[in-house]
């Protein structure tokens, strides 16, 4: 499987995860603004991108929104995100996520097949994300070796504490 990856960054702090899209369906093509949304389980699209694709139903599934509970049809597209990061084969759910201005909500489903991260350093929000997955990440490990080590002492040597 190829590596891919991308980064957005932004010029401030951001509360929302926003990419381009390109969702492909029977040989079309549509390019829509995408959500990142760690707290959807799965990758839901747009009314809007279902109908211009012209897309037809696998079958219907039940869904749990914060709204409450509903049915909403499934299908299987591929997702291209920046940098020519893909998935193939996504079965998604649509949704009406459009009046968001948004036609892809990518849910854990897409993002657990990589590595994601996000960093607010300097006041500015920066995301990454890759596939495959490569490594764990563990910020936790990084804190305590940091702290057991101590700061820099003198000409840069650490001193234990």
């Amino acid at each position: 499987m190829d590596e891919r990856a991308f980064t957005c960054e932004y010029n401030k702090l951001s509360n929302r995860l926003i990419t381009e899209a390109n969702v492909v369906y029977n040989g079309s093509k549509s390019t829509v603004t995408a959500l990142w949304d760690t707290g959807a389980t799965r990758t839901c699209i747009s009314k809007e991108v279902v109908s211009s694709l012209q897309l037809i139903p696998l079958g219907k599934q039940k869904i749990h929104t914060p709204s409450g509970y509903s049915v909403s049809s499934t299908y299987q597209v591929d997702i291209i995100l920046p940098n020519k990061v893909g998935a193939r084969n996504v079965v998604v759910i649509d949704s009406e996520i459009g009046t968001q201005n948004i036609g892809v909500l990518i849910g854990m489903d897409l993002i657990s097949q990589g590595d994601f991260a996000v960093s607010s350093f300097n006041g500015k929000t920066v995301f990454t994300f890759r596939v495959p997955s490569q490594k764990r990440t563990d910020y936790v490990v990084e804190v305590n070796l940091k702290n057991v080590i101590g700061p820099t002492h003198g000409k840069g040597k650490r001193k234990r504490k």
